[in-house]
This record gives C-alpha cells, sequence and structure tokens, in this order.
C-alpha cells in the first residue's frame, strides 16, 4: 500500500464519502474535524460484470442473481475502506462515519432490496428515504469486515425516484440549490443522464437513458475513470497528444472526458463529418490514439462514435425538453454545472464542440466534478441541518418524464447530428 500519509491521522476522527456509478466507484477520506479531504479511492464497479446499465444489472436481480450483486459491491466497498485507511496510517476505530449516495437501482442493490418495482410501471422503490443504519448491517454480505467497522455510522442519502437517486439528491446538495435564489441547472453524466433545473423555490428533475459511453462502457478502448485512461486529447497534423488519469505513460484505454474531447477534436479537424461518419481513412480501423504497454493500438472507432452521438443527443434532448417544462430560456439559467464521476473535469468547451450542451451557455458552465461524490462529504461534516435538506431536495422536487413527452422525442432526433 502507499504509505504517504501514514502515521499523520492516527490520533483522528475520520469519514469515509462514498459514490457507487452504475460504472465506477468513488470513495474519499476526510477529516471531520475540518472536513479536510485526505484521500481518494475510485475502482471500477464490479457489476459491471452483469451488464453496462441499471436495467441489465436489475434483470440479472430478478433472474436470482441479487444476493451476488449484493455481494461483489460489499466487497469492494470493503476494499476501498481498507485501502483508504490503510495509506492513511489510521486504525478502523478511527472512522466514525460513512456516507453512501448512488443512483437508486445501485442502493437497492447495496441494500439487498427487491429491484423488481424499479424495472416496470410505475416504477416504484422499495425505499428512497435517508436511511441511518451501522456499516455492518450494510454490508453484511461482505467478508473480511473488520468487527471494528461493524458498528460505524452509515448514511445512505434520499432519493427522488425510481430514475432520480440519491446522486443526483447529493448534486444538488453539493451545489447550494436549497440555498439559491436564481435559476440553476445540474447535469450529471452517467449512465442515466439525471439533470435538474431550479432554485430554492421549484425544482424539477430529470433522466434519460444515455447509456454508459461517458464513463467508458461501450465503447472498444474504454475504461472507467482510471489511472492510465487518456482523459484528454488534442489533435493536430502528427497525430493525436494525449494525457492520461495520473499522469501514467502505460495507457490502459480511454475513460469519458476523453471520448468526448476526441469526438470533439475530430470535429474540429473535419475527420468527422456533422452526421457522425468518420473520414474513409479510419472509417475501418478506427483513429489511433495511443499504445498500450504491450504494443496495441488504441483506436477511437466508427461505433464508438455512434455511441457517443446517441448518449449526447440524450442529454440533450432532456436538457431541451426541462427547460421547456420550466419555462425558461437560455438567459434565465444563472449557472449550468457539469458533474460525473470522470475522476477528471470535463472541458465544456469540448462538450459544446459536439452539441451537448448548448453553446449560448458555455460562459455560464461549470465543471463540478463528481457532486455526487461531494454532496456526500459535504454531508459528513455539516451535522443534523444536512438530514432535512437533503430530505427536503429529494422530496420537493418535481419528476418530469422524458418517454411521455414528444417534445422529447422530437429534439432527440435533431440533436443527433453534429451540428
Amino acid at each position: 500500500l502507499d504509505k504517504t500519509f501514514e502515521g499523520l491521522y492516527g490520533d483522528s476522527d475520520l469519514g469515509i464519502a462514498v459514490d457507487i456509478g452504475t460504472t465506477t466507484l468513488a470513495l474519499t477520506l476526510i477529516d471531520m474535524e475540518d472536513g479536510g479531504i485526505i484521500d481518494t479511492y475510485t475502482a471500477i464497479n464490479p457489476q459491471r460484470a452483469f451488464g453496462a446499465d441499471v436495467i441489465t444489472r436489475i434483470e440479472a436481480a430478478i433472474r436470482g442473481r441479487a444476493e451476488e450483486l449484493r455481494g461483489v459491491i460489499s466487497e469492494a466497498l470493503v476494499k476501498g475502506i481498507e485501502e483508504l485507511l490503510g495509506r492513511s496510517g489510521a486504525a478502523a476505530a478511527n472512522l466514525k462515519k460513512v456516507c453512501i449516495a448512488g443512483n437508486t437501482t445501485m442502493l437497492h442493490l447495496l441494500m439487498g432490496y427487491p429491484t423488481g418495482g424499479l424495472g416496470v410501471y410505475p416504477f416504484t422503490p422499495v425505499s428512497i428515504g435517508l436511511e441511518k443504519r451501522a456499516l455492518g448491517e450494510v454490508l453484511e454480505k461482505a467478508e473480511g469486515l473488520p468487527d471494528e467497522l461493524k458498528d460505524t455510522a452509515a448514511a445512505i442519502l434520499p432519493g427522488n425516484s425510481a430514475f432520480v437517486g440519491a446522486d443526483i439528491v447529493s448534486g444538488l446538495y453539493s451545489c447550494g440549490f436549497y440555498e439559491n435564489e436564481k435559476v440553476c441547472a445540474l447535469i450529471d453524466l452517467g449512465t442515466n443522464g439525471e439533470m435538474a433545473l431550479g432554485n430554492r423555490d421549484r425544482l424539477i428533475v430529470t433522466s434519460t437513458a444515455a447509456g454508459p459511453a461517458f464513463e467508458g462502457g461501450n465503447i472498444k478502448w474504454g475504461v472507467g475513470s482510471i489511472r492510465g485512461a487518456i482523459s484528454s486529447v488534442k489533435i493536430n497534423e502528427g497525430g493525436a497528444e494525449i494525457t492520461t488519469i495520473g499522469g501514467s505513460d502505460e495507457v490502459t484505454g480511454i475513460c469519458g472526458t476523453g471520448v468526448i474531447e476526441t469526438t470533439a477534436e475530430l470535429l474540429e479537424n473535419e475527420l468527422l463529418d456533422e452526421t457522425g461518419v468518420l473520414d474513409d481513412e479510419y472509417f475501418d480501423e478506427g483513429y489511433p490514439l495511443a499504445k498500450t504497454a504491450k504494443g496495441e493500438t488504441i483506436t477511437f472507432t466508427q461505433k464508438d462514435i455512434r455511441e457517443i452521438q446517441l448518449a449526447k443527443s440524450a442529454i440533450r434532448a432532456g436538457f431541451e425538453t426541462m427547460l421547456l417544462n420550466y419555462g425558461a430560456k437560455y438567459e434565465d439559467i444563472d449557472r449550468l454545472y457539469i458533474a460525473g464521476g470522470f475522476g477528471y473535469y470535463l472541458d465544456v468547451s469540448k462538450a459544446a464542440a459536439i452539441g451537448m450542451i448548448p453553446e449560448e451557455l458555455l460562459e455560464k458552465c461549470e465543471a463540478a466534478g463528481n457532486t455526487s461524490l461531494s454532496g456526500a462529504v459535504k454531508f459528513l461534516t455539516a451535522g443534523t441541518a444536512a438530514e432535512k435538506i437533503v430530505s427536503s431536495l429529494a422530496e420537493n422536487s418535481e419528476e418530469i418524464s422524458l418517454s411521455a413527452d414528444k417534445n422529447f422525442n422530437e429534439l432527440y432526433m435533431e440533436y443527433m447530428m453534429f451540428e
């Protein structure tokens, strides 16, 4: 283990914030006294082996694999907790509180709740309220959880519905929607494409099936936000210049921000047309980005472009439909937060270049990182007032259904083009 922090936090009260994404897990260790972030751990959600999105995992659980799904995520969280404590040099007894956010399906699978109601109309969750449990109860299917951690306080943040979960509520809390008079928007670029619009007086929320492309899923060389993932790309006459997470020379694949930036760069260099077709030179094999340690060429393919095309169209159409339902125009929005568990901050100009967000809002955009995780961090040190705030955000947000909205279907086709 990395012992960078060994001995520094041996006597401190610590907390761990957790974001369970469909594709990626993120855990952050904090000092409970001052809220300072000590260390962060990320890993791929091992449930990915059961399916790339929430629907396939719901189906797997219904088919009798719910215990397996609960077991693998519990084991992964124990590993992350032990890694963070080990790197900090702290004893298990120092961990005083854990706060967990995630979409509704991920939290149902973690808690062992039946998921049948999530996948069929009227999409009814078993529980979406704030829950306070002992960590041992939450992770009861994990082997090897130290006895000292079993009584640690754990909070599961509340969600709004089956498809707008605790991750978006945590994001709204992180970005201060509950106290802001001005109208703001939040887009969380995950598999579920959750978003929100409003202020302290009125909030509407929705979700769109963006698919896992923003998290590296269904991409030929796609990976989660892990060390060595291509996170930033610049294309010039000499080819692609890349940046990887952690600055690693051992390239492992391409993560969500890399997918968005590669698409934007191909467009800018006229290697990709507005309909989403790659230049003839790269149509069959894909555009080369880098080589792995084994000498394999990491390419960005025509199929990858179609994945991001579908995802960005779903996000943009969902956002525009939300504006129509709220009765707001671009000029009414004070701030647009772009969030996602990327492990790297998105270049919002690249998101605008592919038409995922409006060019008109570019100056109002803020790349907010993983707001689900940062909301959980904030909750850990905010005291009991935070419980009322997050519960109110969950209960008082009005959800709109895009599947029943004719505007969404029209806008989805309109924003399929790269223009």
